[in-house]
């Protein structure tokens, strides 16, 4: 992929300031590097599904997120949908608490002061119309791509999902500042 060069009279100011112009000797390719593939392609997805979700039903991808999975787990805790969904707990919360707001989710309390979630008659109706655009959606994902290949690419996505514990482990001990250069 090329990018546009900045003009020439912004690269003298540039050089002028002291700023680096020109490429780093050791570079990440954004092609080649998996970590930026997938995460362009979650902005493409995540982006795409909140403006048509919002304009459908003002409901961003998380609070779609949330309903899907409870559509698969009904009486799910907040916690629950953090584990199921890889998602962060105060946007959990937060799109629990828009979906409680709008009664699209429900709340009973459980044992030890649990919290069970579940989807109400509405919850379940937004879930219906939405699930045949986020269908579509994949499906046009998967146009290029054969049966064969789609239930590979299913299977290395979930096989790197497991390296998650060690991929969090080796990111709390660089944040600790318990390992060496992880650049070495």
């Amino acid at each position: 992929m090329s990018t546009p060069a900045a003009p020439d009279d912004v690269v003298a100011r540039a050089v002028q300031a002291g700023l680096q112009t020109e490429r780093l000797p050791r570079t990440i390719d954004r092609d080649t590097y998996t970590p930026a593939l997938i995460g362009l392609l979650n902005n493409l997805l995540v982006w795409g599904g909140s403006r048509v979700f919002h304009q459908l039903h003002d409901v961003g991808t998380n609070e779609w997120r949330v309903i899907s999975a409870l559509g698969n787990f009904p009486g799910s805790t907040a916690s629950d949908l953090c584990d199921v969904l890889g998602m962060n707990k105060s946007i959990a919360s937060k799109s629990v608490n828009t979906l409680l707001a709008r009664q699209l989710i429900a709340q009973l309390d459980g044992r030890r002061g649990s919290r069970h979630l579940y989807l109400t008659d509405e919850g379940a109706r937004m879930h219906d119309d939405l699930l045949p655009l986020a269908l579509e959606r994949e499906r046009i994902l998967h146009t290029d791509l054969t049966a064969a290949e789609i239930e590979q690419l299913n299977a290395l996505l979930v096989r790197m999902l497991g390296s998650a514990p060690a991929l969090q482990a080796f990111e709390v001990q660089v944040a600790d500042g318990s390992t060496g250069d992880p650049a070495a």
